[in-house]
């Protein structure tokens, strides 16, 4: 009888050692994301969302983009950071462009010399550069504020590189911006044209705007990109990333 049985009981072991083996990292895994959902800082809590005032870190990237269909999330997000915004939407009857719900950003800690509609993530991003990026670039790099961030616009229905066919640019869905210079509270005025890749003060704080920005939107593209871009950084949440 035993004899008879000792193969259906090893049998029985090996399936119980292959179950124990696959889950006890299952096991493992939904302890560390329960553990982390309790018990970890907001900042560093992938299932929380960004809080705009607090500096960046590895996870902020992943939880800007972890705004996209979370609209209602993402307008407390801006919310919180002191901007002002309302609710913005652009009709297109072109195929992929137009915005079905963004905001207009009407004011924040630095002026854009008006106001513009970009969809909310990216928003959140640009605020956060604004605060953690450009503010304690300039004080490092040129010993003043910024007053003003010059910008080529957000929204325009074309496709990438203003090309006739292809797939649609960030703009065309008002996910993008592109930056051209900043204005200083001494006076001075800063242009990609003019000062970027000068080992100058101006220059290294370009090169350091470009590098945070990197942190927090997917896609930066500028002078070292394309003759396109020597005048201006682009920047969109993208799906997919590139930083030049």
């Amino acid at each position: 009888m035993n004899e008879r049985l000792s193969p259906r009981i090893r049998r029985l072991r090996a399936i119980a050692g292959l179950a124990f083996r696959f889950l006890l990292p299952i096991l493992g895994l939904g302890g560390a994301l329960w553990f982390a959902f309790f018990h970890f800082p907001d900042a560093y809590n992938p299932f929380t969302p960004p809080d705009l005032r607090e500096p960046p870190n590895l996870l902020t990237s992943l939880k800007l983009r972890g705004l996209a269909n979370e609209y209602a999330i993402c307008t407390s997000v801006v919310k919180a950071a002191g901007a002002k915004t309302r609710q913005s939407s652009i009709a297109s009857r072109a195929e992929g462009c137009g915005m079905e719900r963004g905001l207009r950003l009407e004011q924040s800690r630095i002026s854009y010399g008006g106001s513009f509609d970009l969809t909310c993530p990216a928003t959140a991003a640009l605020l956060m550069w604004e605060r953690h990026v450009v503010e304690p670039a300039a004080r490092e790099h040129l010993g003043t504020e910024v007053t003003r961030i010059r910008h080529a616009g957000t929204y325009a229905c074309r496709n990438v590189n203003h090309s006739a066919s292809g797939r649609r640019s960030g703009h065309a869905a008002a996910n993008a911006i592109d930056i051209a210079g900043f204005d200083l509270a001494d006076g001075r005025r800063i242009t990609l044209l003019a000062d970027w890749g000068k080992d100058t003060d101006k220059g290294r704080f370009l090169a350091e705007v470009r590098d945070g920005a990197c942190g927090l939107f997917p896609m930066v593209l500028g002078p070292d990109y394309n003759a396109l871009h020597a005048d201006h950084f682009h920047f969109e949440m993208s799906r997919w990333g590139i930083c030049r």
